[in-house]
């Protein structure tokens, strides 16, 4: 009996603490970044397109946030940019410059950046245009599946 107890308090504790790790940072919207054209919506203008040329409707949700941040490992010369692509947050400054280290080892210029919260975000690439910073992350879905844009607020 007391094994099926101690089982039971496991499996909670277990459950409730996978439950607890979700951010609670607001996530920000950039208007026209994912449009969906459906039935019940009309475009206000429709850009006129080749017709050999795909055009491709995503469906996944686009992850932007807004947040205060400093540089704390990495080339300052991207902290000009606008629209950063982050593959990993981390509360440990040692995990961060980890990830870091291995995509600087593969031609990367990732660097790292700390927010107001004291989370390491890892950069792995900075761009002016968010177009540039989306196109990065489907290059690199398939390594880096939650990677999003960050702006400095």
């Amino acid at each position: 009996m007391k094994r099926i107890i101690s089982f039971c308090l496991i499996v909670a504790a277990i459950g409730i603490s996978a439950t607890g790790c979700k951010s609670k940072q607001k996530v920000a919207e950039i208007s026209g970044a994912n449009v969906v054209v459906g039935a019940e919506q009309t475009p206000v203008a429709t850009p006129q397109v080749p017709v050999s040329a795909p055009v491709a409707v995503s469906s996944e949700p686009e992850v932007t946030r807004n947040e205060s941040f400093t540089l704390s490992e990495g080339d300052a010369s991207a902290m000009s940019l606008k629209y950063h692509v982050v593959v990993g947050s981390f509360k440990s400054q040692t995990n961060a410059k980890g990830l870091q280290s291995t995509l600087v080892s593969e031609g990367n210029k990732a660097l790292v950046v700390i927010n107001e919260q004291g989370m390491y975000r890892v950069l792995i690439a900075s761009f002016n245009e968010y177009s540039q910073a989306r196109n990065r992350i489907n290059a690199i879905k398939d390594r880096f599946a939650d990677a999003w844009v960050l702006v400095q607020r």
